[in-house]
């Protein structure tokens, strides 16, 4: 196991270990476990296909009756056209 030492004012040593304490562990386990849930946090959920198909559906039923899809290959050819005629603004 590693250590990882940083720096803090002794007023949030004091607030980070008072919690800990209240909550039944020690300083380095409730960093660690604080330091876990940042990180879980800043990861992309993944999505089930289930919730794939749910968002597709609800998509597909806030279309207009009668509307398409656009082709992907014409939806390639509006973007490129939105980037060459912004080029005029730089």
């Amino acid at each position: 196991m590693s250590r990882i030492h940083f720096v803090v004012k002794e007023a949030a040593k004091v607030r980070y270990r008072e919690q800990a304490r209240r909550e039944g562990k020690s300083l380095g386990e409730w960093m660690r476990e604080a330091a876990d849930e940042k990180l879980a946090s800043a990861r992309p959920r993944r999505f089930t296909v289930d919730e794939l198909r749910e968002f597709n559906a609800k998509c597909d039923a806030r279309r207009p009756p009668g509307a398409r899809e656009m082709d992907w290959e014409e939806m390639k050819r509006i973007i490129a056209k939105s980037r060459i005629a912004g080029l005029g603004d730089i």
